[in-house]
């Protein structure tokens, strides 16, 4: 796996794949600014690479916990992030 640029710490917590060249990882990482934030990961049977993912805006800390894939590039993620008042809230991404 790989280490996002800039990334103090990060971790992966689940994975999906399609077929033994596609699967997507995702979990999140501790960046710089002292910020978790989202992280997903493409196997492409070689090599793994980050993928970029968005995070809501004026989010404190931001993780995803599952992804589900249905193809190589259809996934869906499952997470939470802590808004501004250090609310706990769903979060739900799509990559396609």
């Amino acid at each position: 796996m790989n280490r996002p640029d800039r990334a103090e710490n990060s971790g992966l917590s689940g994975v999906s794949c399609t077929s033994a060249t596609a699967c997507t990882a995702v979990g999140d990482s501790y960046n710089s600014a002292d910020i978790d934030v989202t992280l997903a990961e493409a196997w492409n049977g070689t090599k793994w690479a980050v993928e970029p993912t968005p995070n809501p805006t004026g989010a404190e800390n931001s993780g995803l916990s599952a992804v589900s894939c249905i193809s190589a590039t259809a996934c869906t993620a499952v997470g939470t992030y802590v808004n501004s008042t250090f609310t706990n809230l769903t979060l739900v991404e799509r990559y396609s």
